[in-house]
């Protein structure tokens, strides 16, 4: 049976390990989020507290622009955006806003909407963090209802519904990526040391990169079958991007004085 996404009802909570940026995920509910709503501005506070973002292969070439993009360190790696070198975003700027000009990764996007999975049911539900800045449980005015007065779901949320699973199938593309990655040894561990603009060192490290060595000594019969499944561009965006480290330091002097810690 194929797994489908939905925005219906569904018995029971999210699993205890929660994903990065939420506190309080719940599948929505017809009836729990009837008068349910998320206020729409720009109000990025709830990624303040985090120095790196999962990204998706797709959004390489933009987030290539201003980000370095590295790899988790754990069993299963996947690639992040990192947007600080010690613990907070620089990226968000004090008042909530997002810096102007830069990519704002899709894992940030679709907040506070998520897809989790009903294993039992074979399908996936869509969620909301009721911990969100811009989630209500009271109709306001000008925000985007989650339910229509007839239970049935909204546009809005429709969309969302869209989004999030249009950002799942981009991540299970990714997981393949970063699987083959690993398979060839591609990825290594990475650990620096960089002078922020208030003269502390900042030690970087807890992720992997990837070794462009081992990229050229790959045979050239895998090299091919990474280009025919697409992957070479990915990896050389992800080679580029480590030129960014300077735009981090850049911000970091920017953000001096004005993150709440």
């Amino acid at each position: 049976m194929s797994k489908k996404p939905s925005n219906s009802k569904s018995g029971g909570n999210p699993p205890s390990g929660l994903p990065l940026l939420y506190s309080k995920p719940q599948m929505l509910d017809s009836k729990r989020h009837a008068q349910s709503c998320i206020i729409t501005k720009d109000n990025f506070s709830f990624a303040k507290k985090t120095n790196s973002l999962p990204i998706n292969t797709i959004e390489f070439i933009e987030a290539a622009k201003t980000y370095p993009i590295v790899f988790t360190g754990d069993e299963n790696p996947l690639p992040v955006a990192m947007v600080g070198m010690e613990k907070y975003n620089y990226f968000v700027k004090p008042d909530n806003t997002w810096q102007e000009n830069t990519y704002i990764p899709g894992y940030v996007r679709q907040y506070p909407f998520i897809l989790f999975e009903n294993p039992k049911a074979e399908k996936f539900f869509l969620c909301v963090d009721e911990e969100a800045p811009h989630f209500s449980n009271e109709a306001a005015k000008g925000a985007n209802a989650l339910f229509g007065k007839d239970g049935k779901a909204s546009k809005f949320t429709d969309n969302a519904l869209k989004f999030c699973t249009t950002f799942y199938q981009h991540h299970l593309i990714t997981r393949n990526f970063c699987a083959d990655l690993k398979a060839n040894k591609l990825l290594q561990p990475y650990q620096s040391e960089v002078t922020l603009a208030s003269g502390r060192k900042a030690q970087i490290a807890g992720f992997q990169m990837i070794d462009e060595k081992a990229l050229n000594a790959l045979p050239n019969k895998t090299y091919l079958l990474f280009r025919e499944k697409g992957w070479i561009p990915f990896i050389y965006l992800a080679l580029a991007s480590t030129s960014n480290w300077k735009n981090l330091i850049a911000f970091e002097a920017k953000a001096t004085g004005s993150i709440t810690r």
